[in-house]
């Protein structure tokens, strides 16, 4: 019996056991060995609906345009396998590896895919509207064009950190629970670094689209501190797209914006870039040695005193020639990052 159950199953052998049975609904072929099969193609789609399919092995299987409506696959194996157009609607993919899995065009409204190992599967275009992905493992998976309405609560907990969501709809899923990964980054953005300066383009704007609707999503629900980190890779995606040549300005205007203050989401990056101010401009004093007596703490002390703008008193060591212009220079940018910083602050606080 053990010999029977390790032997691999040809597609003739099935349609046998399906003729057997009268139909493929309650079939059970859990922990047969099934990798590598072709199942259905598109001359001839095959109807499994129903099929008991649990730790079955479908490692590399052709299953495309297969009906396997309602069936059972809990925890099967289906790593690499081809489901082009298959129809999973309403079927137990709970705990099943799905990695690498080709499902493009896929039917899988209300199919339950709880803890399902989806990282790396290709999804795009596929149907999942009230399809369950509690905890689904979504890393790097291609989800580009994927229809999730309905997907209230379902969401929750699953894993699309990397996961390519260009024009996938999530108007209705609950976002709330999602891991995003530690940076926020979706794959779209991820694929476009990868890309040659001259392909990244495109795909920078739709990383930019993604970033866009994800921002809108989360501030609908309330959420604004996710709205605000995905905002921050929206500009940051924006900002890649800016060429250097022949007009830096653009791209250099974005640079000093998310150097000084993160796009107004990162106010602790203002306190950093004043310190990297003082800090620099001390330097340039002490090595003038244009500061009467010329110590680095007297230096230091005059740099901080002209940032802050709050009068040099009778310590203030005595500048001469130019030094006077630039410790003005410094007020002038220390008070507007002070005011930057207070703005910066106050928006994230005030969420």
């Amino acid at each position: 019996m053990a010999e029977e159950k390790e032997k691999p199953l040809t597609r003739e052998d099935i349609l046998k056991m399906i003729e057997g049975h009268s139909g493929p609904e309650g079939l059970d072929l859990s922990r047969r060995n099934l990798k590598g099969i072709t199942l259905s193609s598109p001359a001839s789609p095959l109807d499994l609906h129903g099929i008991i399919l649990r730790h079955a092995e479908l490692q590399g299987a052709y299953l495309g345009h297969a009906n396997l409506q309602g069936a059972y696959l809990r925890t099967a194996n289906l790593q690499g396998a081809h489901l082009r157009r298959a129809n999973l609607q309403g079927a137990d993919l709970r705990r099943a590896n799905l990695q690498g899995a080709y499902l493009g065009h896929a039917n899988l409204q209300g199919a339950y895919l709880s803890d399902a190992k989806l990282q790396g599967a290709y999804l795009r275009y596929a149907d999942l509207r009230g399809a369950v992905l509690w905890r689904a493992k979504l890393h790097q998976a291609d989800l580009r064009y994927c229809d999730l309405r309905g997907t209230k609560t379902n969401l929750a907990e699953a894993d699309l950190e990397g996961a390519k969501l260009y024009v996938c709809d999530l108007s209705e899923a609950n976002v709330e629970a999602i891991n995003w990964g530690p940076k926020y980054i979706v794959g779209d953005e991820q694929e476009a670094d990868r890309e040659t300066k001259k392909g990244n383009r495109e795909l920078l704007g739709q990383a930019a689209s993604v970033y866009c609707n994800l921002k809108r999503w989360h501030t609908e629900q309330g959420l604004y501190n996710l709205a605000g980190e995905f905002y921050f890779r929206e500009m940051t995606v924006r900002r890649k797209a800016l060429e250097w040549w022949p007009n830096p300005l653009p791209r250099i205007r974005q640079t000093l914006y998310w150097l000084l203050c993160g796009y107004g989401e990162r106010p602790w990056q203002v306190f950093a870039s004043a310190a990297v101010v003082i800090l620099g401009l001390a330097l340039v004093y002490f090595a003038i040695g244009t500061l009467t007596p010329n110590t680095f703490q007297n230096s230091l002390y005059y740099s901080a005193v002209s940032f802050t703008a709050l009068g040099y008193g009778k310590w203030a060591p005595e500048p001469t020639s130019w030094v006077k212009g630039l410790g003005a220079f410094e007020a002038f940018v220390g008070v507007f990052m002070m005011a930057l910083f207070l703005v910066t602050f106050t928006r994230k606080m005030t969420r």
